[in-house]
């Protein structure tokens, strides 16, 4: 399986190249449970309805409905997606977006991962779910864990924020959407990545979003915007 396509635009038209696959790096399977770890322990002091939403009855969206109601009832507070830190600012900017929609300006580049990237659809991991199976892919991928920041998506803005039905596959317990993802629907980001993170901090900050960033390294957690307002 490849971990990857890369997305370039080097001239007016759109050119991808789906057949380069990732440089192999040296994976340490600590890190890998380190970082697991993080992503289960963010929220373990959030109100418990926070994230639910008041789901009835649609006629247009009869699937989100009923997806939205096992959600609630398995007490989900948030979609996780993983994608490379080098896409981060660019989706701060123009939300996540399945590939068929991704324009590139000039010279730029695109990571896409085809874990959870589709040409007409994205893939989100519930909030309650393992990742060790994330997290053996990338190790028999042998990514550098550094190199992926998961992206935390509110329940409640998403739904607000997108008008498709949603999809849920029971296999492999993702939900899909089938539209663009706005900014406004992160809840936090996290990564380990220290060439990044000014550059997101400051970004989060100077558009004023209502989302957290948080450092992860070795099982800790930093809260990035809070630590620096109070200095």
């Amino acid at each position: 399986m490849m971990l990857f396509n890369k997305l370039k635009k080097k001239d007016d038209d759109k050119t991808v190249s789906d057949d380069k696959k990732a440089k192999k790096r040296n994976l340490l399977q600590e890190e890998l449970s380190a970082t697991d770890n993080l992503e289960t322990s963010l929220f373990e002091d959030d109100d418990d309805d926070q994230g639910k939403i008041k789901a009835g009855f649609g006629f247009k969206r009869r699937k989100t409905y009923k997806i939205i109601k096992e959600l609630n009832r398995q007490r989900i507070k948030s979609l996780l997606f993983y994608t490379d830190t080098s896409n981060v600012l660019r989706q701060l900017e123009f939300g996540l977006q399945p590939v068929q929609n991704i324009h590139l300006a000039k010279e730029s580049e695109y990571i896409v991962w085809t874990y959870l990237e589709k040409p007409d659809h994205l893939e989100f991991e519930l909030d309650n779910s393992t990742r060790h199976y994330f997290w053996s892919w990338v190790a028999e991928q042998k990514v550098d864990p550094t190199q992926i920041a998961v992206i935390a998506i509110d329940i409640k803005k998403l739904f607000t924020l997108t008008k498709k039905d949603w999809e849920y596959d029971d296999v492999t317990r993702r939900i899909k959407i089938f539209e663009d993802v706005h900014p406004e629907a992160i809840r936090w980001i996290l990564m380990k990545n220290n060439q990044y993170l000014n550059r997101i901090q400051t970004y989060v900050k100077s558009n004023h979003l209502s989302l957290k960033v948080f450092q992860g390294e070795k099982g800790n957690i930093s809260d990035l915007l809070t630590e620096n307002r109070k200095k």
